[in-house]
């Protein structure tokens, strides 16, 4: 059997978001994050800002992936609710401004081979946070470790 080298792609920790009582880690994926602009930042930050799952009234935690495929981004909302459940909100900009991807479908896609190195990382250190005795500075701790390198 013949395989070939799937390409890598790059996880770049950005900053810390906040929406309202929402924080979230930002992460910029694409085989060079310097391709995403800052204007297509700005759109997705106004997108999350004014979203149906109102995060400026919830008080969660959270990351986001902002993933360049191709001339598109897509962008997935992610916060833990119920202290170990992973919630997610995806949008797209296929036509210029982001809008919720309608996955109202069964067997649903969920995060590819490159979304999944964040994913794991978050995953574990949401982990080490629940562990720990959940007062503000170790959430704060949660919030200040980021993944970065090559997925």
């Amino acid at each position: 059997m013949k395989s070939t080298s799937y390409p890598s792609k790059y996880a770049q920790p950005k900053e810390i978001f906040t929406v309202g009582k929402t924080k979230f880690k930002w992460y910029d994926l694409a085989s060079d994050p310097a391709a995403i602009s800052s204007q297509d930042i700005t759109d997705a930050k106004i997108c999350i800002e004014n979203a149906e799952e109102n995060f400026q009234k919830k008080d969660d935690t959270g990351f986001v992936i902002m993933h360049r495929c191709g001339e598109h981004d897509l962008l997935l909302v992610c916060t833990w609710r119920s202290e170990n459940e992973l919630r997610e909100s995806v949008y797209y900009n296929g036509s210029g401004k982001f809008e919720i991807w309608d996955r109202n479908k069964t067997h649903l896609p969920t995060y590819c081979v490159w979304e999944m190195g964040i994913v794991y990382y978050e995953s574990r250190s949401w982990k080490k946070y629940l562990g720990s005795g959940r007062e503000e500075q170790d959430k704060e701790k949660y919030l200040n470790y980021f993944f970065e390198g090559e997925v």
